[in-house]
């Protein structure tokens, strides 16, 4: 198999070669424009003297004609622009899910139709072993829509624990849910004013981490799940293992250690007790490392204090589990129209450039040698007046000030996250993946529009009461071990062996 790919890489390198030409069709002449949609984040907002936009003239010549839409509501902006007299060429920013309808009313062009105007695309395909991803992407008429980016499947989301408090008090790391338990029953004599067990967005990113350790969805990671030992799927919130997480929530809840703020509190709360010594162990995604709430923790008079990543723990029925990452990081789509522009062709090669090459890629991350980064002996490093997770104190922002890292952002480049990333987590991220802690991903279920529609309508009477009982589970109103059956006889009422029989008849049909 290897040495196939390897014959594979360098046949496409070969047609490369051999169209080079094409790849540089439009560097002479007035520039082509092309009209894109672009997620404009406040943070960061559009600029037309954007650095990186010159570089794409004078060595591309290539020019957009850039609308805005708002990143904090993308999806209306892309509803409105797919759907105007006059589309845009490039959608930036799509997700599978988001565009499909527009799939199926032809608004969108078939990416899959187009693969050999691309070949740095189908060399990035290749050498990354990306096959079976883009056969996710397809939908019902086997072709897919979306021009993909990929990112490595680590998993940044991870526990996480208040070391030093631990360390003072002769508790070793906890390995397990029921060491993690007994250490935080005794904090909480210790320490009587902190909630040991927080988290934000309503919980649902702590129950998405939990359930992994179930080896089920729960919270933000939904509710479909895939036993792939019987090869059938099943909703989640009526299996035993949902029954014993939410009973080990219930056991934390009783003891005074599952914070009860948890579905309620804003983000800002949750942060403010994460750097004010309240918070013990939460759930969160680590690239950027601790040293801002540690510093804040030393300005509050904590001198010591010290969040780190914590390894993952074996949950209270044997499994050690963190919730499935995807190799998929984002696209972005085209318009059917822009299938019929005279640059059409132009404007494949510039994509193909600027997404999937190697040049392309650094200039998107990286920006400009001399201007924004240096080679050294120990590698590539930022220009000291570039701000950085490991330069705070630089006076330039690479993205607001030039426009790198933003417009073609869809593949990652793992030497520039693996530079933002302090060294330790690296590391640690490293081991994770190593131990081979993360989930498989759930496989991709392709449904028909009228079962997709029935999916939706029982959904919006299910998933509030399963939520509504959930937390009651968990607060003790409802009884794990009384009112369970009670439970499961209302959720069958609602409907939720009707979304089995869809999903696993979807199935079926998709495995013929």
């Amino acid at each position: 198999m290897l040495r196939l790919r390897r014959v594979c890489i360098a046949l496409i390198i070969l047609i490369l070669v051999l169209t080079g030409c094409r790849n540089n069709a439009s560097t002479e002449g007035s520039p082509v424009t092309l009209d894109i949609l672009y997620n404009n984040v406040a943070d960061t907002p559009f600029q037309e003297d954007w650095r990186i936009l010159d570089v794409y003239e004078t060595e591309k010549n290539v020019a957009f004609d850039v609308r805005l839409g708002d990143d904090a509501d993308y999806e209306k902006a892309i509803d409105l622009n797919i759907n105007a007299e006059t589309p845009p060429d490039i959608i930036l920013k799509c997700w599978p899910d988001t565009i499909e309808d527009y799939a199926n009313g032809g608004l969108i062009l078939p990416v899959s139709d187009y693969e050999h105007l691309m070949p740095y695309y189908q060399s990035y395909i290749v050498e990354h072993g990306l096959e079976a991803e883009i056969e996710k992407l397809r939908i019902n008429d086997g072709k897919y829509y979306i021009l993909p980016g990929f990112q490595r499947a680590l998993q940044v989301q991870q526990w996480i624990y208040r070391e030093d408090i631990f360390f003072e008090n002769n508790l070793p790391m906890p390995t397990t849910y029921d060491e993690l338990f007994d250490s935080l029953v005794i904090l909480k004599e210790l320490y009587p004013e902190t909630t040991p067990l927080t988290a934000s967005w309503g919980g649902a990113h702590l129950f998405s981490m939990m359930g992994a350790g179930y080896g089920i969805p729960a919270g933000w990671s939904g509710t479909k799940f895939y036993d792939q030992n019987s090869d059938q799927w099943a909703y989640a919130p009526a299996t035993s293992n949902y029954r014993e997480m939410l009973r080990f929530l219930n056991r934390c809840y009783a003891a005074g250690i599952f914070d009860s703020d948890i579905y309620d509190q804003s983000n800002e709360a949750f942060i403010d007790k994460i750097v004010n010594g309240q918070a013990l162990v939460t759930v969160t995604w680590i690239s950027s490392g601790f040293d801002t709430w540690n510093e804040q923790l030393k300005e509050r008079g904590i001198v010591n204090g010290k969040w780190v990543a914590l390894p993952v723990m074996e949950s209270t029925i044997g499994l050690k589990a963190l919730p499935p990452v995807g190799k998929f990081r984002k696209g972005l789509a085209i318009s059917s129209n822009a299938l019929h522009k005279p640059y059409f062709e132009d404007m494949m090669a510039f994509l193909d450039w600027a997404v999937y090459s190697d040049e392309g890629i650094d200039l998107t991350y990286w920006g400009i040698k001399g201007l924004t980064y240096q080679d050294g002996p120990d590698g590539r490093d930022f220009l000291p007046e570039i701000i950085t997770p490991k330069n705070p104190n630089g006076t330039i922002n690479i993205t607001k000030a030039y426009g790198f890292n933003q417009l073609f952002d869809l593949n990652e480049n793992e030497a520039f996250e693996d530079y933002k990333k302090p060294e330790a987590i690296v590391q640690f991220l490293e081991r994770s993946e190593e131990a081979g802690e993360t989930l498989p991903l759930t496989p991709n279920l392709v449904m028909d529009d009228d079962a997709t529609e029935m999916e939706t309508l029982i959904n919006s009477e299910l998933s509030p009461y399963v939520e509504q009982a959930s937390k009651a589970f968990v607060t003790g109103e409802l009884s794990i071990d009384t009112d369970w059956d009670h439970y499961l006889s209302e959720i069958d009422a609602i409907g939720y062996p009707v979304l089995e029989q869809l999903w696993n008849e979807a199935w079926l049909e998709q495995e013929k």
